[in-house]
C-alpha cells in the first residue's frame, strides 16, 4: 500500500489507465484499496502525471474544501464509469449503454469548458479558467480517457495477467508480448509460486 505522499505508479502508459488502477486490488478477495481517500492525493495524482502544472496544483489546493470533496466525489465517479469501459473493451465487448451515456456527458462537460483561441497564427482548443475549477482534474482525465477510447486499438490494451490485480496498460512493447503491470510485483510473485509449486515434496 502507497504511504502517505509516496509515489504513484505510474505503468500503464496511458494517464487514463493509471487513473483507473488507483482503485488498487480491485479484485482481491479482502477487498480493493482506495489510492485517492482525499482532493490532494488526486491533485497529487495529477501532478506526478503531469497533467498539473505546480502552480495549478496550489491554486487548486486553496479551493475551499466542501468544492474539492464535492468534486473528488465526481472524479471517483468517473473513474468507476472508466473502469467499466476499459474492462468491457479489453474483453471485446462494448460499454453499456448507460454508461456510454454517461460517458458522453463527460465530452459536453470536457466541450464547455474550452474555447478557440488563436495562438502562433492558428486556431487551437484551449481550456478555460482551470486554476479556479475545483472539477479540473476530473475533466483532464476525462479528456485523457475520451481521446484513448475513440482512437486508440483496443488490441493494445490489457490487463495484467494476476488475477487479483489486474491493472490496466497499453502493451507498448516491441512483440506485443507484456502480460504484468510490473514485472518487479506481480510477475516476480507468479513467477516465485510457480518454483514453489514445483519444488513441493
Amino acid at each position: 500500500m502507497l504511504r502517505k505522499n509516496s509515489p504513484f505508479k505510474l505503468n500503464a502508459e496511458n494517464v487514463a489507465l493509471d487513473f483507473v488502477n488507483t482503485l488498487d486490488d480491485r479484485f482481491a478477495p479482502d477487498g480493493p484499496r482506495e489510492l485517492l481517500p482525499i482532493y490532494a492525493d488526486l491533485l497529487r495524482f495529477c501532478r506526478q502525471s503531469g497533467i498539473l502544472t505546480q502552480i495549478q496544483l496550489g491554486r487548486l489546493s486553496a479551493l475551499p474544501k466542501a468544492s474539492q470533496e464535492k468534486s473528488l466525489g465526481s472524479a471517483i465517479e468517473l473513474r468507476e464509469l472508466l473502469a467499466r469501459i476499459f474492462y468491457r473493451l479489453v474483453e471485446g465487448r462494448s460499454p453499456a449503454s448507460e454508461d456510454r451515456i454517461a460517458l458522453e456527458r463527460w465530452a459536453a462537460a470536457c466541450a464547455r469548458r474550452r474555447e478557440l483561441r488563436w495562438e502562433d497564427g492558428r486556431l487551437t482548443w484551449a481550456w478555460k479558467a482551470l486554476d479556479a475549477d475545483p472539477d479540473t482534474p476530473a475533466l483532464l482525465l476525462a479528456e485523457n480517457a475520451l481521446e484513448l477510447i475513440t482512437a486508440d486499438p483496443p488490441a493494445r490494451l490489457h490487463t495484467c495477467a494476476s488475477g487479483t490485480c489486474r491493472w490496466l496498460f497499453l502493451d507498448t512493447s516491441k512483440n506485443r508480448t507484456r502480460r504484468w503491470c510490473e514485472m518487479k510485483t506481480c510477475g516476480n510473485r507468479a513467477k516465485a509460486r510457480r518454483y514453489s509449486a514445483a519444488h513441493r515434496d
